[in-house]
């Protein structure tokens, strides 16, 4: 994503002009992975190559999907607030789904 322009429409974030931030709202009943939802919405900040996000490096994606997915009783977790640098970003993971992405480069 070229500064100051919107993500692909595509996306299902929103993104704000003024700081840059991207923030998408990921469903539990989402078939796609939290951790998917969060390295996506980083290539929409950063426009870089999917190869060059490493979240691994940063945070384990299975532990981040577990940390809010549902609980093993099946019900859905609630609080918590996850912030963490990755490919110039600092994200943002809360328990509500709201991932957010702010660049700091």
């Amino acid at each position: 994503m070229q500064e100051n322009s919107p993500p692909d429409s595509n996306a299902t974030g929103t993104y704000d002009p003024e700081t840059g931030a991207y923030v998408v709202d990921h469903h539990e009943t989402s078939d796609v992975e939290l951790s998917v939802t969060v390295v996506h919405a980083v290539l929409e900040v950063t426009g870089a190559d999917p190869t060059d996000i490493d979240l691994n490096a940063v945070v384990r994606p299975d532990a981040l999907n577990r940390i809010f997915g549902h609980k093993p009783d099946g019900t859905s977790r609630v609080g918590g607030t996850l912030t963490f640098e990755l490919a110039g970003c600092r994200v943002t993971v809360t328990g509500d789904g709201e991932v957010r992405v702010d660049p700091t480069t």
